[in-house]
């Protein structure tokens, strides 16, 4: 007998498609989470898709039902990281009362970030290189559009005094990128003493850098 909408014959069909979606949720983020791993120990161009397949119990032919190639599949793991610090730089630069707390905030959410991990601290190592290639991607461009809008906001607020905003945020995320190139390659990786070198410069200019000894 078949029942109505709200019988047993109608939500199966619901259940088995609600249990594939979930499969295939669970298949990407394994995939992704094996690439990261894989990005971390190999670096993008010694890595390969076997490789990342190797590290899930998925099939090999699985992979490319959530990506193309190796190329979007790493877009996707830096995606990824992109929405983290998004995330982190709305409850840290945008609640800042100061201009000086407003450039620390930046530069500490980046790099702490960073070195949160060993994972993470060996991705940034082995693929900077990479890294760089996927800047103007939409992803990766959030987080620029993001930091312009903060900007806008802090100098509407008084925290930052009305310049040129679009030069200013050009400015903060390129000594935040290419400071945390040199940061990552140094022994002990010193994310406090990036934060303060970057956020002094910003303050005063090279007047405001602590002198080496």
């Amino acid at each position: 007998m078949t029942m109505d909408n709200e019988g047993p014959v109608a939500a199966e069909p619901r259940e088995r498609a609600g249990r594939r979606e979930q499969n295939k949720a669970e298949n990407r983020t394994a995939l992704l989470k094996a690439a990261r791993a894989v990005f971390a120990e190999m670096g993008y161009g010694a890595a390969s898709v076997r490789d990342i397949v190797r590290r899930t119990d998925l099939a090999s032919g699985t992979f490319y039902n959530y990506f193309k190639d190796k190329d979007e599949i790493f877009e996707a793991v830096v995606g990824e990281l992109t929405g983290e610090l998004l995330r982190r730089h709305r409850n840290g630069r945008g609640r800042a009362a100061t201009a000086e707390e407003f450039f620390h905030q930046h530069f500490a959410v980046y790099f702490d970030f960073i070195v949160e991990d060993a994972e993470l601290l060996a991705l940034a190592r082995r693929n900077f290189t990479a890294i760089r290639t996927l800047l103007d991607k939409p992803d990766v461009r959030a987080l620029a559009k993001a930091l312009n809008e903060d900007i806008r906001a802090a100098m509407a607020s008084g925290v930052l005094p009305n310049v040129d905003f679009s030069y200013l945020g050009a400015a903060m995320a390129g000594i935040a990128f290419e400071t945390s190139v040199v940061m990552v390659a140094r022994e002990p990786v010193d994310p406090a003493g990036a934060t303060e070198f970057a956020t002094r410069l910003m303050m005063g200019g090279l007047d405001q850098v602590p002198r080496r000894g």
